[in-house]
């Protein structure tokens, strides 16, 4: 009968040791994959509002720019908050041309176009909009406008610098440090005639 050596059992228990070593190092790169994981959600997220935020932008500066006899309407309407938490029912019936315009775009604004049963889902977090009248306006232009949007972001950055039409649009809305988001289009709306 041969004893075994004690060289043996270090060995085998080194083995042992390895394995565990091994399964704890894959236990920390797993780790890190689920959270580069969760961080690539939240920054598609972003992007995905950020893109939404611009063509509901977007939409409205071809509403402004289309919306030559309204101008009077559009100024009245000026750094007014449109979208989540406004005044505006939802709906349009009744309503006719700019203030059809806006109730269209508060609605966009709101996510009504599209719905869960756990409310409107169509629309960036939080989102409101405004028309801001530049005056007076460029020379040769009837009319100027800022159409802003802002909504609340997901991680904390830059807010829109103070004094700026991402920062006074719905300013009265606290969406917290670092998370206010803001896109601006600007739209002229050009004299045709020579005075």
């Amino acid at each position: 009968m041969r004893h075994a050596d004690s060289s043996e059992f270090n060995q085998s228990g080194f083995s042992l040791l390895e394995v565990l070593v091994s399964i704890v190092i894959l236990a920390i790169g797993l780790l890190g994959l689920a959270g580069l994981q969760t961080k690539a959600n939240v920054v598609e997220m972003e992007a995905y509002q950020r893109s939404v935020a611009l063509m509901l932008v977007q939409d409205m500066a071809n509403r402004v720019a289309a919306g030559r006899e309204y101008i009077a309407d559009f100024n009245a309407a000026s750094l007014t908050p449109f979208g989540v938490g406004n005044a505006q029912p939802a709906g349009c019936a009744g309503k006719a041309e700019a203030q059809l315009q806006l109730c269209e775009w508060s609605d966009a604004l709101k996510g009504v176009a599209e719905k869960t049963s756990a409310g409107s889902i169509g629309a960036p977090l939080d989102m409101r909009g405004c028309l801001i009248a530049v005056t007076p306006p460029t020379e040769d232009a009837l009319a100027e406008y800022f159409v802003v949007g802002v909504w609340q972001g997901l991680t904390p950055t830059a807010s829109p610098p103070e004094n700026t039409p991402g920062d006074r649009c719905a300013d009265a809305v606290a969406y917290g440090d670092g998370l206010r988001r803001a896109v601006v289009t600007r739209v002229l709306i050009p004299k045709l005639t020579a005075d």
